[in-house]
């Protein structure tokens, strides 16, 4: 083997150096999803550019040949890792096996022994030299077009896996979209020189392009960081149901779950309707995030299923589609409707247990002397406030279990707030209640049929937590732009600052609350829930002035500022 130095060589030569150091660079990432079929994509390629050079060198036709061979091992490697690459890195492992391992190397391995007997048939190629350059000019023979389809079809099966995960997954289009974009590049410069514009072989050259443009990716975009591995790992393995649709409303994406939910007969490309035609999909904004309910028939049994909708963008924030969570919440329902059963059960056989006891005392109120009066009126006021508890606990267990957010409608607040202030002169005789300023006339506010407990356990609280010889609660009320604020204040011992937060048994695990009651708890959970605010001061008259904020129907509220003492 002779060979001569020719500057032509000098472009492959570099592209040997550079794809080698990319190579160490990359195998340093070679446990990450994608990479171990792209390091034998840039092995091909070295091995590529260095048989070209050689056979670029060789002054003899047979040394010439020899090194021209080792193109079809070079060019399976990169057919082949490239593929790899592209199945591994969209998440679809479950197609590396064996059996298919080897009908990807079927092909292959047959031509690289007919490359290696091609002098005794010339079914792959024929080749001279042209006296004027000294370059190798072949001609393909049918068996090399084989070769060659076959490698350009694993190419294009790597290029539309990628181009899938492109558009089922609008957070990696520069990825995805560099990946394509140079094998596309790749295969440009093997048309062109498969038609003859240029007179040597373009694919290492083009190929590392295609492996810079892959550093790039990795060092710049993280490429192999943020590869589906979430995907994999948590959205796969997720016991809900999480659908991925594209504008037009079509499922370009599914896991398992989803499968499991709709059946096995869903394909993707199917529109949301046909996936689900016994239920009627819940309507939602397609701009902003939703939450809501469905329930769908599954095997004759009817599921409750609580939906997140998030939207979809690509880079330059145009909506591209939706994520659709579905999270069964059939036994969480059943639940619900047992504790609601329940609570009303106990409550009604307690309120009638309470009811007797009450009508006994009274009873006995004629037959006491002085010297017992005073424990039945204890008595009788320990009974009625067992009855009030349990009207407040049944208002509690109805918003503990109230789906999602509160369904909120106007409500015309004064009403609400003297019904509750007369109930609570009359509930308490000995307490001075007074109302301070003028109150608004006619106040509209966001909230339901619940609004009157808030008022109700404001009231009783000023009076039976009040260690005054007598009791006095002050009303007021502020009119805002946007809101509009209440102001229950006492005259009682007050609530240090320490424990204003406390108090409402915030941080605490609802009924588990080390607050003062649990009717605190309510009138927080409803107000939180009305979109307002409720906290604590110290009142004017020496006592605790509970101050509750709420937004007006319609208005677009902020967080509120304390009311003026």
């Amino acid at each position: 083997m002779t060979y001569e130095f020719t500057p032509i060589a000098l472009p492959y030569i570099a592209a040997a150096v550079v794809c080698t150091v990319l190579l160490s660079t990359i195998w340093r990432h070679r446990d990450r999803r994608g990479a171990k079929g792209f390091l034998l994509d840039i092995t091909g390629v070295i091995i590529l550019s260095v048989t070209v050079s050689l056979q670029l060198f060789a002054t003899a036709e047979s040394t010439k040949l020899f090194w021209w061979n080792w193109r079809f091992v070079a060019g399976s490697f990169m057919g082949i890792g490239y593929l790899l690459m592209a199945i591994e890195y969209t998440n679809n492992e479950e197609y590396i096996t064996y059996r298919n391992g080897a009908a990807l190397a079927a092909v292959p391995v047959l031509t690289q022994f007919v490359a290696w007997t091609n002098d005794r048939h010339e079914w792959l190629y024929t080749a001279s030299i042209d006296p004027a350059t000294g370059l190798l000019v072949p001609t393909f023979e049918p068996l090399y077009w084989i070769y060659a389809v076959t490698m350009m079809a694993y190419l294009g099966l790597a290029v539309s896996l990628l181009f899938r995960l492109l558009r089922s997954l609008p957070g990696f289009e520069k990825q995805a979209g560099v990946l394509i974009a140079t094998i596309l590049f790749v295969t440009v410069g093997l048309i062109v020189w498969w038609l003859g514009f240029v007179p040597v072989d373009t694919l290492a050259l083009t190929s590392t392009v295609k492996v810079v443009g892959f550093y790039v990716a990795v060092d710049r975009l993280q490429l192999l960081d943020i590869v589906p591995v979430a995907r994999t790992k948590v959205i796969d393995n997720m016991q809900d149901a999480v659908f991925v649709v594209n504008a037009a409303n079509r499922i370009v994406d599914a896991n398992p779950s989803a499968k499991r939910l709709v059946g096995s007969e869903m394909a993707v490309g199917d529109s949301l309707a046909e996936t689900f035609p016994s239920s009627r999909f819940p309507e939602f904004d397609d701009t902003a995030d939703a939450q809501t309910e469905c329930t769908f028939e599954i095997d004759g049994e009817t599921r409750h299923y609580a939906i997140q909708l998030s939207p979809l963008t690509d880079s330059r924030g145009r909506q591209s589609g939706r994520l659709i969570v579905l999270r069964d919440v059939t036994q969480l329902k059943n639940r619900e409707q047992e504790l609601t059963v329940l609570n009303r059960i106990v409550r009604h056989d307690i309120r009638n247990e309470m009811n007797v006891i009450t009508g006994r005392g009274e009873l006995l109120a004629d037959h006491v002397n002085p010297d017992g009066e005073e424990h039945l009126e204890l008595m009788l006021e320990s009974s009625d406030h067992v009855i009030d508890l349990t009207q407040v606990i049944g208002d509690l267990v109805e918003t503990l279990t109230t789906d999602g957010d509160l369904d909120l409608k106007p409500v015309h607040l004064m009403p609400v707030v003297w019904n509750q202030l007369e109930k609570a002169r009359t509930s308490y005789p000995d307490a001075a209640f007074r109302v301070d300023g003028e109150p608004p006339t006619d106040v509209t506010v966001q909230a339901n049929e619940m609004l009157s407990s808030v008022f109700t356990n404001l009231l009783n609280n000023a009076v039976l937590h009040n260690t005054a010889d007598a009791p006095r609660v002050v009303l007021s009320m502020e009119d805002r732009d946007e809101t509009v604020g209440i102001r229950v204040a006492d005259n009682g011992p007050g609530v240090p600052e320490g424990q204003r937060e406390e108090i409402f048994g915030r941080g605490q695990k609802g009924l588990e609350s080390e607050g003062t009651g649990i009717g605190l708890y309510l009138v927080d959970t409803l107000v939180e829930g009305y979109g307002g605010d409720v906290w604590v001061e110290t009142a004017e008259e020496g006592g605790a002035a509970f101050v509750v904020e709420l937004p007006k129907a319609g208005a677009t509220r902020e967080r509120p500022a304390p009311l003026q003492e």
